[in-house]
């Protein structure tokens, strides 16, 4: 459901297909916030979509009454709750599963299961802390508080609930709250993925410069840099000297060992 959504957000889908999916375009335009009632933890999507649609017409109103200025017939019957409304969401969102999702899930399914057993294991090696400092560069982590750099400024106190951190793979290029999603808050933040314009990535940067970059969504030392792209330790320094003076890396000293990271440009340079 997340991939989904962002990727309808993101506005970066083929304009023919917006016939068949209006009811979910409608609901998240690009530049306005996503409803908490799409941000369903379930990995099954007819779960999913289940859920939202049984979301209460009060709670739906509550979330878009923002939107219902506007002259859209289809955005005030579905906040009025009628079983059609509800029903032309759910052939959108069959639909858009089926159109923008589907023919890659394998490899974004591949890539999800990845990011969770990388992240997993640097909670277990690093501590959750260097976790949270390191999903990001809008994200940091000064004990008790994780910040996140939004478009608002607000506080959410956890009271016990827990957060549940989501990476997404398409669609979304800044971290994301959803504050009111149940039964608990949800951070999503972009994982780095290679796009289409790979290719010319690596006609500008050269191809082991480009596997330098893409290393560095997670932060490693320089040893563990030519470990996992498959260097010697003068090239991954050389590199990563390199990117850090472009302004795509950052780096800095732990003890014995230098770790590197990607910097906002960097990021966005991937995604």
């Amino acid at each position: 459901m997340y991939e989904l959504v962002f990727t309808v957000h993101s506005g970066n889908w083929d304009r023919l297909l917006l016939p068949q999916i209006r009811p979910l375009a409608e609901l998240v335009r690009p530049g306005r916030f996503i409803p908490d009632f799409f941000n369903s933890a379930r990995a099954d999507f007819d779960e999913a979509v289940r859920q939202v649609l049984d979301v209460p017409a009060t709670r739906v109103r509550d979330q878009i009454a923002n939107m219902l200025g506007t002259t859209s017939p289809w955005l005030r019957s579905f906040a009025a709750g009628t079983p059609t409304s509800r029903q032309d969401l759910r052939a959108a969102l069959h639909t858009g599963y089926r159109d923008l999702i589907e023919h890659n899930w394998p490899e974004t399914r591949q890539a999800f299961d990845a990011e969770v057993r990388l992240r997993s294991s640097q909670a277990v090696t690093r501590g959750l802390g260097d976790l949270l400092g390191n999903l990001h560069p809008a994200i940091s982590w000064t004990a008790p508080a994780l910040h996140v750099e939004l478009a608002w400024d607000t506080e959410i106190a956890l009271r016990g609930t827990g957060m549940l951190i989501v990476p997404v793979l398409h669609g979304l290029t800044r971290p994301a709250v959803s504050m009111f999603a149940e039964p608990q808050p949800l951070l999503f933040y972009p994982v780095a993925t290679p796009q289409p314009s790979g290719a010319s990535l690596e006609l500008a940067l050269g191809r082991t410069r480009t596997l330098v970059l893409r290393a560095l969504t997670s932060e490693r030392t320089t040893t563990e840099l030519a470990k996992h792209v498959g260097i010697s330790l003068p090239t991954a320094s050389q590199h990563a000297t390199a990117l850090r003076t472009a302004g795509f890396v950052s780096t800095h000293r732990n003890g014995r060992s230098v770790r590197h990271r990607l910097t906002r440009r960097g990021w966005e340079l991937l995604t």
